[in-house]
């Protein structure tokens, strides 16, 4: 098949990309391309509207990325061509982490975990001065035995969960390998008779503490804030379903989608929405007026070929689901993050 200076085809589990004019030689860096399909570490295709052409871009397993574009005239065939290679690719192999660093667990934004503290280890992380303070670190949550969930900061041992929060922590926790981290608040004060303080976790509910799917940890992904309800699900239980069957607690998990910006005809003119898609395939999108507001952050990066993710829980079975995506709004965004798309949109 054919895309914008580019002839595609697909045979014995190996994608070639040969380019016809000038501008597929842009794309492709010079020369042809044929890969393996079991190399290919993402695919998503980006749709092609009345006035923009269509693009699928391709992720390979040694960092090498390459967009391929096509037509609207060409949308159902390179469509196509995303579902076989996502179906045919390879799992991709987790990204290696620094040894002292364990995987991160979802948090809700504010220190709402409390932690039965050992008073001796916490004073260490204390500092002298002021005798009243408070400090953000990050804990390692580690399952020890048959019950217990410790927690250490800087390598001390500063408590453990209550015995409830354990049990439940434990079932994200034994997907990575049984230790994870998180931000952790350090209150303390020594204006009483003895030494007090007290250490809390920012950690989401167990069962939104890990997604269920993978996605590039480089691609700029929206911190989790209020929650936003997810329209159209029934309209992709097809997608949906299979992401709640992954969860790990029945019926409840996070799902990690891409940000796009997708045009719906109504009765007097067309409206944007945000449409939100894992691995490529919509799930569902963000009503007319939380869309307005995303706009100014997704279009820039979509067109620039940098998709924004961001966090959605989902609660459902095999016949309904529900979606509500965890977003910031733009207006609330930190600073890093915003520094961040700054240097993106420049690049």
């Amino acid at each position: 098949m054919d895309g914008i200076g580019i002839s595609v085809a697909l045979a014995e589990g190996r994608l070639s990309v040969t380019p016809t004019n000038a501008v597929g030689r842009l794309a492709l860096g010079g020369g042809p391309l044929t890969v393996a399909v079991r190399d290919i570490a993402a695919v998503t295709v980006h749709d092609a509207g009345p006035l923009r052409n269509g693009r699928l871009d391709l992720r390979l397993r040694d960092g090498r990325r390459y967009q391929l574009a096509f037509t609207r005239a060409h949308q159902a065939e390179f469509t196509r061509l995303r579902g076989i290679l996502v179906a045919q690719r390879a799992p991709e192999v987790p990204r290696p982490r620094a040894a002292d660093v364990p995987p991160p667990l979802r948090g809700r934004g504010h220190f709402a975990q409390a932690v039965l503290e050992e008073l001796t280890a916490v004073r260490a992380l204390a500092p002298g001065r002021p005798s009243t303070g408070e400090r953000v670190a990050t804990a390692e949550l580690r399952a020890v035995g048959d019950t217990a969930v410790r927690v250490l900061i800087e390598g001390r041992d500063v408590g453990g969960l209550p015995l409830d929060a354990a049990d439940a922590y434990r079932v994200p926790l034994s997907r990575i390998g049984g230790a994870g981290s998180c931000r952790a608040r350090i209150w303390w004060t020594r204006d009483r008779p003895e030494f007090a303080a007290a250490v809390a976790l920012d950690l989401a509910e167990p069962e939104f503490a890990l997604p269920v799917n993978d996605v590039d940890e480089d691609l700029p992904h929206l911190p989790p804030g209020r929650p936003f309800q997810l329209t159209h699900e029934r309209e992709h239980l097809d997608v949906l379903v299979p992401l709640v069957e992954r969860a790990y607690t029945p019926g409840r998990c996070l799902a990690v989608a891409s940000l796009h910006m997708v045009e719906r005809p109504g009765p007097r003119s067309t409206a944007m929405v945000v449409e939100l898609r894992v691995d490529g395939a919509p799930i569902g999108e963000l009503g007319k007026q939380t869309s307005a507001r995303l706009r100014a952050l997704v279009g820039p990066l979509e067109e620039a070929g940098v998709p924004c993710h961001a966090d959605v829980r989902l609660v459902g079975n095999a016949f309904a689901v529900e979606g509500r995506v965890l977003i910031t709004p733009p207006e609330e965004l930190p600073e890093e993050f915003v520094r961040r798309i700054q240097a993106v949109l420049r690049a």
